[in-house]
């Protein structure tokens, strides 16, 4: 889900408006008799590429991070997908498309190589309806993306992809209400927004989802099964769940509807003066949301605050910067560095609001993007103690680049450093004190702590917040 932004927003960068290919030309017949299965290949190339694969100019407005692991991704309509967050550059968006290289320009001679493999399959194929050239060529793309390695972040958009990615970053999506990760391998519901369908109807954190409309999920990625999750308002899907502790699945139909997300959600935890903060992306309106809440607390009595970053995939690098800003007084909150090797610093805004409060930050491997630019900064200014897991390790601000039928890539054309130079890619922010997520029990939420009592959350199991509770109250 990608808007233009700050960093990586996702949401760490801006997503590119996918654009479909043109349809290619089916190839000749061919002249002779096949060779051990294969036809001969044509003497000389007449291939080129469909004007779809243009590129125009980047639009770095936002920064995308995924994570593997912990996708977060609202089986509605926001996919921060398996593999990251999304975090973007503030940079405005381009416009058009007249930027874009012309066919057949600077293609390596090794290119030759995808026209052959695409004339024998549009010769061979028993089933000549499946050769869609859009679907091919999407598929072309993402599979040309994948090869570069930066696994869930350099990747291809379709024009709808790059619509959910919009709207998820917008705080308002269609679908269930419910955000997946991938556990071992199969789809997780990691929490659920409250007040959604997917509350409604019973899901919990912790959830497994073992088949969707009687598909199972086995084997899917989870991009795969969040888009079949979401869908239009009023639409219903049955998903089959099994719970935590639970022997027997049970079967759920949800009716999808509009599901507000909150950036920023807040409260008190009992029996303390401690702000429980929890960020769950970086969205457009996140900074507002936490001065917003940074001001209740106090109006509430809060003294300290555990910073909550768990599962966040990231967002807009420019709310990142604004966030990170409310926290520390002075310096860097990051660094950019282009392929180059020239880095830029990117300061701490002045007049933060919580710079005086006493705090923790709760991270684990959904950590990511924006939200570890924003983990990274406390820890190197110490002006807070990370408590929880290695962060996910998105480190790269993505550029939106359009092709000429709407829809967009994503590539990495930036990484981004600790204020102290600390690498971020593939490395990820190891927390001062490491600290299983969730041993027992599930991740609280402040929706969970107004319905708790003192006793209920020290038997709530998480281990990484009653830890961070802990440590603010001695330091207090």
């Amino acid at each position: 889900m990608i808007p233009p932004s700050e960093g990586s927003g996702s949401i760490d960068e801006t997503r590119p408006e996918p654009t479909a290919t043109q349809p290619v030309a089916p190839a000749p017949e061919p002249a002779g008799p096949p060779v051990l299965g294969l036809q001969a290949t044509p003497p000389q190339s007449t291939w080129g590429p469909p004007p779809g694969w243009q590129v125009s100019a980047p639009n770095r407005n936002r920064q995308a991070s995924r994570r593997g692991v912990v996708a977060f991704i609202l089986a509605i309509a926001i996919a921060f997908g398996a593999g990251g967050a999304i975090g973007f550059s503030a940079a405005p968006a381009a416009g058009g498309t007249s930027g874009l290289p012309q066919p057949n320009a600077s293609f390596p001679p090794q290119f030759t190589v995808f026209e052959q493999a695409w004339q024998l399959l549009q010769q061979n194929y028993v089933d000549p309806k499946a050769l869609d050239p859009t679907t091919l060529t999407y598929g072309s793309i993402s599979g040309l993306l994948s090869a570069v390695g930066d696994t869930d972040h350099t990747r291809f958009l379709s024009p709808q992809d790059l619509a959910d990615e919009n709207s998820s970053l917008s705080g308002s999506v269609v679908g269930i209400g419910a955000v997946m990760s991938t556990v071992n391998g199969a789809p997780v519901i990691q929490s659920v927004i409250p007040g959604s369908p997917a509350e409604k109807a019973g899901l919990l954190g912790g959830d497994t989802v073992l088949s969707v409309d009687d598909v199972s999920t086995q084997g899917q990625s989870i991009d795969t099964v969040v888009a079949k999750i979401r869908g239009t308002a009023g639409t219903s899907v049955t998903l089959s769940i099994e719970h935590v502790g639970a022997t027997n699945p049970v079967s759920i139909t949800i009716v999808r509807a509009q599901v507000d997300v909150p950036s920023v959600s807040w409260a008190l935890i009992p029996g303390t003066k401690i702000a429980d903060i929890r960020i769950e992306q970086f969205a457009s309106n996140a900074t507002d949301e936490l001065v917003s809440m940074i001001a209740a607390a106090r109006v509430a009595g809060a003294t300290s605050l555990v910073l909550d970053l768990r599962g966040n995939p990231g967002g807009y690098v420019d709310q990142a910067v604004g966030v990170a800003s409310q926290f520390l007084k002075d310096g860097d909150v990051y660094r950019e560095q282009d392929r180059s090797g020239s880095i830029k610093e990117i300061p701490v805004k002045a007049g933060g609001t919580a710079t005086d409060l006493p705090m923790a930050v709760l991270v684990d491997n959904g950590t990511a993007s924006s939200a570890e630019i924003v983990s990274g900064a406390i820890q190197d200014a110490k002006r807070g103690t990370l408590i929880g897991e290695k962060t996910f390790g998105t480190g790269t601000v993505l550029s939106q680049f359009k092709l000429s039928d709407g829809s967009a890539l994503l590539i990495g054309t930036i990484e981004w450093l600790t204020r102290d130079g600390r690498q971020i890619w593939k490395q990820g922010i190891v927390p001062d004190i490491t600290l299983d997520s969730t041993p027992v029990g599930k991740v609280v939420t402040p929706t969970d702590l107004g319905k708790m009592s003192a006793a209920q959350l020290a038997a709530s199991g998480d281990a990484q917040l009653l830890k961070g509770v802990s440590l603010v109250t001695a330091g207090s």
